[in-house]
């Protein structure tokens, strides 16, 4: 694959992920809005909190659309190695967004427990059909993200489809305190709120955690395995291979490393055998993969 054929593929890549981002974007602020409109009527804290959780994957979907946008643009003089980072880096503004939101939350749980006379939530029927529809589109959403994620490779994706996912698991307590209050137990409310607080804080480490594996260049490949295939062509003139180091994501793996070759090899060959690597090293990784091979005499 050449030069040229390499960077349309990748264009296109990032303009369907832009596409996906921008249905899912749609998605939750639709969501959003219902959940706070409802929450608001019904007086519902949990419910509000639950709103401005699925309000923070929308002003995601925007980061990413920023992210991905300078993600797309080709090498140039000042990164040599390209821009696909900013995809991860706009993963760590979707971090700050939810540990607002958990503060904001929590600081609402906290006026409602000290507050002599608390509203009680209006458990009707309105709030749980809301919660259903919302729980229903949430979970569309998310199958839908995480396998356009892994079809493009996009880590930003598969990070957003896990916390859409987790908007899920915090609707559905959204209703059981909802049925608490029906119940006779308003309080429920509040603490539930609480526990979203907690569940946006957690969401937010787990995707920081995420991205610092490619932000930091962390080894993302298995050494055992590079030399395998290195070794794996049945040229008897490689006598081995070390000093391999990897770094990247699934949407482009940088891999370079020392091949040990027959000390009496012309340059040419030399050359033709690193091609070879080349080649098996990218189909077995993908094409986008960055591959530096240094030749050195075998002993």
């Amino acid at each position: 694959m050449n030069s040229a054929t390499s960077k349309n593929t990748s264009q296109e890549r990032y303009h369907q992920i832009r596409m996906v981002l921008i249905y899912v974007l749609i998605a939750n602020f639709a969501v959003a809005l219902g959940k706070f409109v409802v929450g608001i009527l019904s007086h519902s804290i949990g419910m509000v909190a639950d709103s401005f959780h699925s309000l923070m994957d929308g002003s995601s979907n925007i980061i990413g659309l920023i992210g991905i946008s300078l993600a797309s643009r080709p090498r140039d003089d000042s990164h040599a190695y390209g821009h696909s980072k900013f995809e991860t880096f706009a993963s760590m503004g979707i971090v700050v967004l939810l540990l607002i939101t958990a503060v904001q939350i929590g600081e609402s749980v906290y006026g409602r427990l000290t507050t002599n006379n608390p509203v009680s939530p209006d458990a009707g029927v309105l709030a749980f059909s809301m919660m259903g529809v919302t729980i229903a589109i949430n979970i569309c959403v998310s199958i839908y993200e995480r396998r356009q994620g892994r079809k493009l490779n996009s880590v930003f994706l598969v990070a957003d489809s896990k916390h859409t996912l987790s908007d899920v698991y915090v609707s559905f307590s959204v209703i059981a305190s909802l049925i608490a209050v029906r119940l006779g137990h308003p309080e429920i409310d509040a603490l539930v709120g609480g526990f979203i607080a907690l569940v946006i804080g957690y969401a937010a480490f787990r995707i920081m955690k995420e991205a610092s594996v490619v932000l930091l260049d962390r080894a993302v490949l298995d050494p055992a395995k590079v030399e395998e295939i290195c070794l794996g062509g049945g040229e008897k003139e490689i006598l081995g291979c070390h000093k391999i180091r990897t770094r990247g994501s699934e949407s482009g793996y940088w891999i370079d490393l020392h091949l040990l070759v027959e000390p009496q090899l012309t340059t040419r060959r030399s050359h033709e055998l690193a091609s070879h690597v080349e080649r098996r090293l990218k189909t077995e990784y993908g094409e986008q993969a960055d591959v530096i091979i240094h030749i050195e005499p075998g002993r």
